[in-house]
């Protein structure tokens, strides 16, 4: 048998060097065995499980692969600190190190196991239905489901260290008040998600007019909601704000009503008012994206400087609307134009009286 090295027999802490040298090497060995396992897992197991049909072992492992990676190193570092000549004081501090690990390694877990149920289930599931609640709630739903179990996780490591959980759960009861009060406009924004998640004044993708700004709903959280407005830029908008304003929900709307008023010079005949009319009921009936038997055309008034008629039609393809505007508005200056029916604009009439 080969003799130890004097060397590694010094001691220290009331360990040796070789004691100590075992401890790394354990250690360096759990690392090694860990990057193996996530190799063979990564390049072998998940390549495997993608040829079966089911999802559930895809899920499985995606969920596992680095929390039992972890787990081989808590194991190691427990194997390699109980080769070591320690205090019974040292030593308990090193198994609540090892207790800290598991417990922090089974929250990350189950974290996973969540997202996965999430993404693998719940997700395809809520893409076929047809109302969008679910679509809004599944973010809530993971990061409430994380804080939870991370609140968990923190109550079991405190209490192993030797805190009073219940005292401290009893002032977390007490101070709860004096939180609430602080957090009055959070609660607002809070109470004012539930109620757009439950009334449903919108939906993920509606274009929307609310606080003066208009877009498309992108996010509906707990406490704001996000929307991308029209020239592109995001905003968050608080949820007690949407549930105290009036909501315009534009994608909902079945057909555009437009009105149009025309003034025309005080010296337009009746020839060509009556003509004008006609002109203007022509061109709404061949317009195509609006209601054809659904136009207004009036001589509303005389005002202080022209013959007003007012048009009124409804636009029934919403996806043109500008499109539609402009189309018909050309085509009434061009056939003004040709007629000769001419627009008034502000005009004054000075008579100078001589005596």
């Amino acid at each position: 048998m080969t003799p130890i090295p004097t060397f590694l027999t010094m001691t220290f802490f009331s360990n040796t060097l070789l004691q100590y040298f075992i401890f790394f090497g354990i250690l360096a060995g759990a690392i090694v065995i860990g990057k193996i396992a996530y190799y063979i897992i990564k390049n072998f197991v998940k390549v495997l499980t993608k040829k079966t049909k089911t999802v559930a072992d895809d899920m499985l492992i995606e969920v596992c692969e680095h929390p039992v990676v972890f787990l081989i190193f808590i194991i190691g570092f427990y194997i390699a600190y109980k080769t070591l000549t320690l205090t019974e004081a040292v030593e308990h501090t090193f198994f609540n190190i090892v207790l800290v690990m598991i417990i922090f390694n089974l929250t990350w877990f189950f974290t996973r196991l969540i997202d996965g149920l999430i993404k693998h289930y719940l997700v395809p599931f809520s893409k076929k239905t047809q109302t969008d609640l679910d679509d809004a709630l599944i973010p809530i739903l993971r990061r409430l489901s994380k804080i939870i179990l991370i609140f968990i996780a923190a109550i079991i490591v405190l209490d192993k260290f030797g805190y009073n959980v219940a005292s401290l759960v009893a002032g977390l009861g007490i101070g709860g008040l004096a939180v609430a009060l602080a957090a009055q406009e959070t609660l607002s924004n809070v109470f004012g998600g539930i109620t757009i998640l439950t009334d449903k004044p919108f939906s993920l993708g509606d274009r929307v007019k609310v606080a003066g700004n208009e877009g498309f709903v992108k996010e509906i959280g707990m406490r704001s909601t996000k929307i991308t407005t029209l020239d592109g830029s995001e905003l968050v908008i608080p949820n007690s704000t949407i549930a105290k304003d009036v909501i315009e929900n534009v994608t909902r709307e079945k057909e555009r009503r437009i009105k149009l008023t025309l003034g025309l010079v005080y010296e337009t005949d009746m020839k060509k008012l009556e003509k004008a009319v006609k002109i203007l009921k022509k061109i709404i009936k061949d317009q195509d994206g609006v209601q054809k038997n659904k136009c207004d055309i009036l001589f509303d008034q005389f005002a202080d400087f022209s013959l007003n008629l007012v048009v009124i039609y409804w636009i029934t393809d919403l996806t043109k609307i500008f499109e539609i505007k402009s189309a018909i508005n050309f085509r009434i200056k061009e056939a003004f134009e040709k007629e000769k029916i001419e627009f008034a604009y502000p005009t004054r009439v000075v008579y100078n009286k001589k005596s």
